[in-house]
């Protein structure tokens, strides 16, 4: 089959492209900017610069000393933030308790003289400070007995709390910490714990080193939480991790068997394109990495050499998207079929070209499908997401090229899952369906991890949008399915871009989602460019 010569149905795949991006607009897009356009009382997210400058000013009237150095992350109580979506409590949360106890907020670490952090936690809107924890303090003596509990009482009367309504959760007396339950304030069945830790000055006067008010979660939902985590870890370890370095090493196996059909210079321009693109976004989610650990000491020397570790992963990725693409490019020619037309190659412009356009409509179409089986599994198996601060874009040293990861995820998913994955199942077990459904169990397993539970949540959707991929890549070729799923994922990235406000954010956005137009055009151009005309007298 020549997949530069296929035409699609496009009346078909139109109206289905129609019928799935009305889809995600109403259901996904515009309830959310709906409710921020019309809430009068909805306010911007401040700069990180504004949350530092914040936690120092904090800092100098509650601790007497000058940080040396602020650095602010996005931070988020995911295991809470969950349990109001599972229990559909997030608009009676915000509209109660995000004033003061705000699921998410820049948490800034100060670094001081003495060598000791403080964290601060400043509410991304109003730019308050709500928590606060020192960590490494020297020469410091915890208050103990009734010193502990007067002064933790005095402090939290000047929080608005009357001492009749406060209630001992616990104490350690040792270490000078002590929590209340707060009597009439909770969500579902979470009530409100106050984290209270005083030091013992030398004069003897009390200072409060760490204020953490926090809804506790049933201990139920932790447990499960937890369980599906292990679960997921396992799935995605076993089922994606191990399997996908199986594929990587007969990837390396089968670009030898079938190099008569290739050439090893076949994928070397998509697999740079990935690394660079890569190796950026590595960097770009320090951030998320420092945000990741919490409350640690000298967290962003962790985090780099995090990142440092990472990068090295992402150069074995790299090598298995270079080996699955020569590969994969060997298998399905060593088949007769070229599925993966070369540049020069009769039609190849135009090819693209039609890719690009079957690209966007099979995205939105996918959009839309999505959307629904969301909302099937939120009905049927009670499926919620939470946040992930190593995910978000409030993390990103440079959000304006967050959304190239869509191009990194396509590029590598469909040169192994697809490109190759199929390739090798359909040259052992000949069946399309069970040569395109075993790498496709593989790459979803590889995102069950996402913070969605059930764990299983995104397995069933994924497998569901990973077969259509399978489908678009067997019946029209690799680069129609490769725009399709970086299309798919650079509007769900640039919305999420464009959502932390600002009209650059907003422009570059629109750009992403446009962009594959003018790669396609430029490629169609070069490739006509590069064709010699015939010749006339």
């Amino acid at each position: 089959m020549n997949t530069t010569q296929l035409q699609p149905h496009w009346k078909l795949f139109s109206w289905l492209a129609g019928i799935g991006i009305i889809i995600y607009l109403l259901i996904q897009i515009v309830p959310s900017t709906a409710e921020t356009f019309f809430d009068s009382g909805s306010e911007s997210v401040i700069t990180k610069s504004k949350a530092e400058a914040a936690a120092s000013s904090f800092i100098q009237k509650q601790f007497h000393a000058h940080p040396a150095h602020v650095h602010a992350v996005h931070q988020s109580d995911s295991l809470l933030y969950g349990y109001l979506e599972k229990n559909k409590l997030t608009k009676t949360y915000n509209k109660n308790y995000d004033t003061d106890y705000p699921t998410d907020t820049f948490q800034v670490t100060a670094e001081m003289p003495d060598k000791s952090e403080i964290f601060v936690y400043v509410h991304m809107q109003k730019g308050t400070v709500v928590a606060w924890n020192r960590l490494n303090e020297s020469d410091t003596v915890p208050a103990q007995g009734k010193e502990l509990t007067d002064a933790a009482l005095a402090f939290a009367a000047s929080k608005g709390f009357a001492k009749s309504s406060l209630s001992l959760h616990k104490m350690d007396s040792d270490k000078g910490r002590i929590w209340y339950k707060a009597a009439g304030k909770s969500v579902g069945e979470a009530p409100l714990i106050l984290g209270i830790r005083v030091e013992k000055a030398a004069n003897g006067s009390f200072l409060i080193a760490s204020y953490k008010p926090q809804f506790s979660v049933p201990s139920a939902y932790t447990g499960y939480v937890n369980d599906q985590k292990q679960i997921a870890n396992y799935l995605s370890t076993i089922g994606s991790l191990f399997l996908s370095f199986v594929l990587f090493i007969l990837a390396i196996i089968y670009a030898s068997l079938y190099r008569k059909h290739t050439s090893f210079l076949r994928g070397i321009v998509l697999t740079v394109i990935f690394l660079a693109m890569y190796l950026a976004n590595d960097f770009n989610m320090t951030d998320g990495i420092v945000a990741g650990y919490g409350e640690i000491l000298h967290a962003d020397t962790v985090a780099y050499v995090a990142v440092i570790v990472t990068c090295l992963i992402t150069v074995i990725m790299a090598l298995a998207v270079y080996f699955s693409l020569v590969g994969g490019d060997g298998l399905w020619k060593g088949m007769g079929r070229n599925l993966w037309p070369r540049f020069g190659q009769p039609g190849y412009g135009e090819h693209v070209w039609r890719s690009m356009w079957l690209g966007y409509l099979c995205a939105f179409m996918l959009l839309g499908l999505q959307t629904i089986i969301f909302i099937i599994l939120m009905q049927v198996n009670g499926s919620w997401s939470t946040t992930d601060v190593t995910q978000s874009p409030y993390n990103l040293a440079a959000p304006l090229i967050f959304p190239v990861l869509a191009w990194c995820a396509a590029i590598s998913e469909e040169a192994v899952f697809r490109l190759f994955g199929i390739g090798l199942m359909k040259r052992w077990f000949k069946n399309s369906f069970v040569a395109s459904l075993i790498p496709t169990v593989i790459w979803a397993l590889g995102h069950v991890t996402y913070p969605i539970f059930p764990s299983t949540t995104r397995l069933l959707e994924l497998t569901i949008i990973g077969l259509i991929f399978s489908f678009l890549f067997l019946r029209y070729g690799f680069i129609t399915v490769l725009f399709a799923h970086a299309i798919f994922d650079s509007v769900m990235m640039a919305i999420s871009l464009m959502f932390m406000g600002s009209a650059s954010n907003i422009l570059v956005g629109i750009v992403y989602i446009l962009l594959p137009i003018p790669i396609a055009w430029l490629m169609r151009y070069v490739d006509n460019r590069k064709r010699p005309k015939p010749y006339t007298t």
